[in-house]
């Protein structure tokens, strides 16, 4: 699996990663090498349980079990879309803005790790300090991007 790095504004200490789903295109134990190399703390998964059960199997009965070697937080939103609760999703971003402050690192996947990635990586980097415009050219410098109007639009909104 390759992780692809955020390049966030240089007063922020912390790393942000993108990528597909774990265990989706490679196998779960090198996603957990990888996570184990890069020193991850906190994964993000913007994907569905149901569509992590579908994917990557291994994940998801990592999942179950328990004990995973990083914090997980899941924003799910569904393939295309918007998160299921903004509310929620606004203030998860504010956590992750806060726990990247302090040097955390973070690792942002939907299912590819592209549209709702990019999308929440960009409301990621605005509530960083970043203006909308510089957020989504570093997200498609990392090599995600919103996939739609309704996507574009949250991260305009945020």
């Amino acid at each position: 699996m390759a992780l692809r790095r955020l390049h966030l504004p240089p007063e922020v200490p912390g790393q942000v990663w993108l990528g597909p789903m774990p265990g989706r295109f490679d196998s779960w134990n090198s996603f957990r090498e990888e996570a184990r190399r890069t020193s991850l703390r906190t994964v993000v998964c913007l994907a569905p349980r149901s569509e992590v059960a579908e994917l990557a199997p291994d994940y998801h009965a990592a999942l179950a079990r328990g004990g995973l070697p990083f914090r997980w937080l899941h924003v799910p939103m569904r393939n295309f879309g918007l998160p299921e609760d903004p509310a929620g999703f606004r203030r998860d971003i504010a956590t992750l803005s806060h726990d990247l402050r302090g040097g955390d690192i973070v690792l942002l996947h939907c299912a590819a790790g592209l549209g709702r990635t990019g999308t929440a990586a960009a409301c990621l980097l605005k509530a960083l300090g970043l203006p909308a415009e510089d957020a989504l050219q570093r997200v498609r410098d990392a090599g995600s991007n919103p996939q739609n109007a309704e996507q574009s639009g949250l991260v305009h909104w945020f």
